[in-house]
C-alpha cells in the first residue's frame, strides 16, 4: 500500500491509499498514472498530482458545467478548455440545446489514457458526433477564434502553476470574454479553494472582476481534491445564482437527457449560498488582479514539495 501525498498549501494537505499503480506512461508533455484506491477507486494522476478519480468526480463536473448552462438561455455552442478526461465534456452533452461542443486540450495522451483507462469519466462524449475534439494550447486556441463564435466556455484547468498560469491573467479572460457571443454568454472555471489557497482564491475573483460585471461562485466539498472548492462564473448579464429551485428543476427536465446525481434543485441553491471562508479570502493582502507581466501567483507552491 503506497499512500498519495498532497499538500493544499506550503503547511497542510491530505492523503489517500494506493493499491498499485496499474498503468503509468510518459507523454510529451507529464507522467500519465491510473492507480486504484480503496478510497476513491480509479484514480487519474498526472505528474503525481490528483486530476479525477471515479468516486465523487460528479460534485466537480457538475458544479462547474450544469449553473452554466441553466443559466445561460439557449446554449449551442460551447468551449471547452482542458478536462482531457472527458468529464466536462460528458455533463456539457447531457443539454440537448447543444449542437457543437469544441474541446481543447494540450497533451493527446490524455485523451487516449483517458478513453482506454477511465471510459466512465467521459461516458462515450468523445464519440458525440456533436463533439470536436482539438489537441492545442488553450489559450492560442481562443486568441484565434472569431469574435462572438460561443455561448459557454468552460475552463477545466490544472492549477494556476507554470504554464498554465497563462490561462488566469487579466488578458486571458478579456480573450474569453471576446469569444463570448453576446452579454448572455457564461465564463465558467474553478476558482481555487478560500479555504486551502485564500490568496489564489482572491486573485481569481480580482482578475474575473476586471473584465466580468457579473462573477458569481458556487462552494462544494469535493473529495478528490481534499477540500471546499469554488466555481466561477463570469458573463455580462446572466447571474448563475439567481435561478430559484423550481426554475432549476423545470430547466433540467427541458433540457437534459439524464438527471444529475448531485446538482439537484435544492443543491444547486445551496452551492451558491455566501461562504465565510470566501468572503474573509476577498481581503487576503496578496490578492490582486493577474496580468500576463506578473503571471505568477503568490502563493503558488510545489503540492508534492516542501
Amino acid at each position: 500500500m503506497k499512500k498519495i501525498i498532497e499538500r493544499l498549501n506550503p503547511h497542510c494537505g491530505f492523503y489517500y491509499d494506493i493499491t498499485k499503480v496499474l498503468v503509468r506512461v510518459r507523454s510529451a508533455w507529464q507522467t500519465i498514472e491510473l492507480a486504484e484506491s480503496p478510497e476513491f477507486g480509479k484514480v487519474l494522476l498526472l505528474d503525481g498530482i490528483t486530476q479525477v478519480a471515479l468516486k465523487g468526480e460528479e460534485r466537480y463536473h457538475e458544479s462547474l458545467v450544469i449553473p452554466a448552462m441553466l443559466s445561460h438561455p439557449d446554449p449551442q455552442r460551447v468551449l471547452v478548455i482542458g478536462g482531457g478526461d472527458g468529464g466536462v465534456l460528458r455533463e456539457v452533452l447531457t443539454f440537448g440545446t447543444v449542437r457543437n461542443a469544441v474541446m481543447v486540450e494540450l497533451d493527446e495522451a490524455v485523451i487516449s489514457f483517458s478513453k482506454q483507462y477511465m471510459p466512465e469519466i467521459s461516458a462515450g462524449a468523445f464519440d458525440d458526433p456533436r463533439a470536436e475534439i482539438v489537441v492545442g494550447d488553450g489559450r492560442a486556441y481562443v486568441e484565434q477564434c472569431p469574435d462572438t463564435s460561443f455561448d459557454v466556455v468552460i475552463m477545466d484547468m490544472t492549477d494556476p502553476f507554470g504554464p498554465s498560469e497563462k490561462l488566469y491573467t487579466r488578458e486571458f479572460f478579456a480573450q474569453v470574454k471576446r469569444i463570448l457571443r453576446g452579454a448572455e454568454g457564461v465564463f465558467a472555471m474553478h476558482g481555487e479553494s478560500p479555504i486551502a489557497r485564500p490568496a489564489a482564491y482572491a486573485c481569481i475573483e480580482k482578475t474575473l472582476r476586471k473584465v466580468f460585471s457579473c462573477v458569481k461562485s458556487a462552494f462544494t466539498y469535493v473529495p478528490m481534491y481534499g477540500t471546499l472548492w469554488s466555481f466561477k462564473f463570469a458573463s455580462g448579464t446572466t447571474d448563475c445564482a439567481s435561478l430559484s429551485a423550481k426554475d432549476v428543476g423545470s430547466l433540467l427536465n427541458a433540457r437534459c437527457e439524464r438527471m444529475p446525481k448531485y446538482c439537484m434543485p435544492q443543491t444547486y441553491k445551496a452551492i451558491f449560498a455566501p461562504e465565510p471562508a470566501a468572503i474573509e479570502a476577498l481581503f487576503h493582502p496578496e490578492g490582486r488582479v493577474i496580468e500576463d507581466r506578473r503571471s505568477h501567483f503568490p502563493d503558488a507552491f510545489d503540492p508534492q514539495g516542501a
